[in-house]
């Protein structure tokens, strides 16, 4: 008689996203009993709904920032040209997208200025025309493009409750979603128009995606995370880190994991279709523009695609443009006369370029590339952007940077949460997902803390790192389990009250700081009236508050004359266009901050700062100073046009370091939403900083 054959086991059937996981230990019957399908959808969905209306609420209430000010008007020129040539140093997504309602409503756009017809095009002068013709709805158009931006923010929040509620179970989900919804870094970043938001939620659920994949591989789950790569690649150029991250991921699934070996021919398969993918959406994007140029006819500046140029090379010149004529003559095309140089590219043209632009500022501009005539000893001495830190301005960074301004501007609620996490990653075995998993959470916000702190010298703002937030609160989730599966009540309410204080002190601290969420500094650094000791630039002043500061005048000092230096790129005389004029001048700026005196430099500064400064006089009245411009930051400032230029210019002119720092030596009478100062200068005062001014201010 034949032998009878066992049957084999009938599979599991897969987990839904609602269900509790097997990675996590299964919580007691209250937990499992209360939190339905309908409970957990209607908690998650009223957190989600919560954290649209205070964003929604605060991007009435602010004016757009530095960045938004260039990425509306160039996602317009997108639409209306299908060229991607205005502002390709970012990826195109998110200017598409807020551009969408703005073409809707027929804003003007002149492409006949001088700007645009220009190649490449000025894209500050393009989006000042901008700004110009459009002054009498032009915060309007910007308040219809900032309502989609919660979209990302919504995408993150889905993403990290999704991925927490697979490794710790439904209390651990909505845990690690309350920190997302109750990040103010999160709120004041989801509601502009910037890449910064964009990349973080998509680079989530891309590399999510990939980790679900890499859990039960298929063609399925490898298109979709294809697919996914591709459009973070569309959000900004930091999201190409992912090709590097993705497999060291799948190299630690293998190494820790036997059920992940084999099958090596199907995996390299999928990992081509990941790849071919991802490039077909960016292709997408971009609408395939020069897409197939051979990479030998590009013209790149940044010392990774360069290299030194040979004696008698003739080199392009860009008459417009000072600093790559200057990056020309001393770079050329690394792939030029290479095998390499006649392989088309399967990228858009913009893409390539914008991420040339982006990798010369990361790596820091040599000053040969700054200044005209011999390069000098050292000319390869490299200057970044201006930062800083904790009362000093440099062009060079600091490695610990981004650490620090983590721990000033994360709530102490959600660092205690967080830290207590690791405790428990440590400590607790029950609570903790399989080490593989716990470690792929964390590896993204361990590569991205490392490269931009050693790699890059930019140092402008905690948005850099700002994709680190969604991981890190996933891991988080752990306290979820930690907390309900202690087998007595008194220790399970004990160490629930500990996480609740922790979250709820997050929650006031989002209370505290609304609308405002830009310039927020938990108290343990002195809060925002104190954050400019430590951090200025988009950590705190983006140019944010100039409508802020408008309606505080209509209302203190109306009629008043009042001083503005204005830490932004919105011309004060937009109200005047929009019938509701401010009667303002330009602070004179200190004596050392103008720039050199060039043809061109002398055909950009007023007339009245040509001469002898030793004649500025600070005159006595009210003044408001961008707090980033009272700690003395170079940037672009605004002037009346009267007596200044011949014709009406709209467009700003630059200050080096410490144009007004003088105004340090003031108490304000008010703040503007944390980032302006407003200061009353008496008789005496103004006396005694008209000879502060004259002197050279140290950088």
């Amino acid at each position: 008689m034949a032998r009878r054959l066992p049957r084999k086991p009938r599979p599991a059937s897969k987990p839904s996203a609602l269900t509790v996981p097997s990675s996590a230990s299964a919580p007691d019957p209250v937990t499992a009993s209360f939190w339905n399908r309908w409970r957990l959808i209607f908690a998650v969905a009223s957190l989600l709904l919560l954290q649209t209306i205070l964003a929604v609420q605060s991007l009435v209430q602010e004016n757009p920032t530095v960045d938004e000010v260039i990425h509306l008007p160039a996602g317009v020129t997108y639409w209306q040209t299908g060229s991607f040539r205005l502002y390709h140093h970012n990826p195109p997504l998110v200017k598409l997208l807020a551009a969408l309602p703005v073409v809707f409503s027929a804003p003007v756009v002149d492409y006949k200025d001088e700007s645009w017809v220009l190649d490449p095009p000025v894209m500050s002068a393009f989006a000042h025309h901008f700004q110009k013709i459009n002054a009498r709805r032009y915060f309007e158009l910007f308040t219809r493009a900032r309502l989609l931006m919660p979209i990302f923010a919504l995408i993150g929040g889905l993403v990290v409750f999704v991925w927490s509620r697979r490794l710790y179970g439904p209390w651990g989900g909505l845990l690690s979603l309350s920190l997302w919804v109750f990040c103010p870094n999160v709120l004041a970043h989801a509601r502009l128009i910037t890449t910064d938001m964009a990349a973080t939620s998509l680079g989530c659920l891309a590399t999510y995606l990939f980790w679900r994949y890499l859990k039960a591989p298929s063609w399925r789950l490898a298109a979709c995370a294809g697919i996914a790569l591709g459009l973070a690649q569309l959000t900004k150029f930091s999201m190409l880190m992912l090709y590097g991250v993705w497999p060291l991921l799948a190299a630690l699934r293998w190494a820790l994991e036997r059920d992940a070996r084999g099958g090596y021919g199907r995996t390299v398969a999928h990992a081509f279709v990941v790849v071919v993918l991802s490039v077909v959406v960016i292709d997408l994007g971009y609408g395939f523009e020069g897409v197939g140029i051979p990479l030998g006819q590009y013209e790149f500046a940044c010392e990774t695609l360069t290299r030194p140029v040979p004696p008698g090379l003739r080199r392009p010149t860009v008459p417009h443009n000072s600093l790559l004529t200057r990056a020309y003559r001393y770079r050329v095309n690394r792939f030029r006369d290479t095998a390499l140089g006649w392989l088309p590219v399967p990228l858009p043209r913009h893409y390539l370029l914008g991420f040339d632009d982006q990798k010369l500022e990361a790596e820091g501009i040599p000053r040969k590339f700054q200044h005209d005539g011999p390069p000098g000893l050292d000319g390869d001495r490299i200057d970044g952007y201006p930062v800083y830190l904790n009362g000093r301005l440099s062009q060079k960074s600091w490695w610990y940077y981004y650490l620090l301004t983590l721990v000033y501007k994360v709530p102490e609620g959600t660092s205690a949460l967080v830290v207590g996490s690791f405790f428990v990653l440590a400590f607790s075995r029950r609570s903790r997902a399989s080490w593989c998993d716990e470690i792929a959470v964390l590896t993204v916000p361990a590569f991205v803390l490392f490269v931009m702190s050693v790699f890059t010298n930019i140092n402008l703002g905690l948005r850099y790192v700002l994709p680190i937030f969604p991981y890190v609160y996933i891991s988080a989730g752990k306290l979820g389990p930690w907390v309900v599966e202690f087998p007595r009540p008194q220790w399970r309410a004990l160490a629930g009250g500990i996480v609740g204080l922790g979250l709820t002190a997050t929650v006031a601290a989002v209370g505290l700081i609304h609308p405002h969420y830009l310039a927020y500094f938990n108290l343990a650094s002195g809060g925002p009236d104190r954050g400019a000791e430590h951090l200025i630039d988009s950590n705190i002043d983006w140019g944010q508050d100039l409508i802020g500061l408008w309606k505080w005048l209509a209302t203190h000092a109306p009629g008043e004359r009042v001083g503005i230096a204005y830490f932004g790129q919105i011309n004060p005389r937009v109200f005047e266009k929009r019938g509701a004029a401010i009667d303002w001048f330009l602070p004179p700026p200190a004596l050392g901050s103008l720039p050199p005196p060039t043809p061109e430099n002398l055909t950009s500064i007023p007339s009245r700062y040509r001469g002898e400064m030793d004649t500025i006089h600070l005159e006595p009245g009210l003044y408001a100073v961008s707090v980033s411009l009272v700690k003395g930051l170079p940037w672009r400032v605004y002037d009346r046009p009267a007596r200044v230029w011949d014709g009406d210019r709209w467009n700003p002119w630059s200050v080096w370091f410490g144009a007004f720092r003088y105004f340090d030596a003031l108490t304000p009478v008010a703040r503007i939403g944390h980032s302006i100062d407003v200061y009353r200068v008496s008789p005496d005062e103004a006396e005694r900083l008209s000879k502060v001014l004259r002197r050279r201010p140290r950088s």
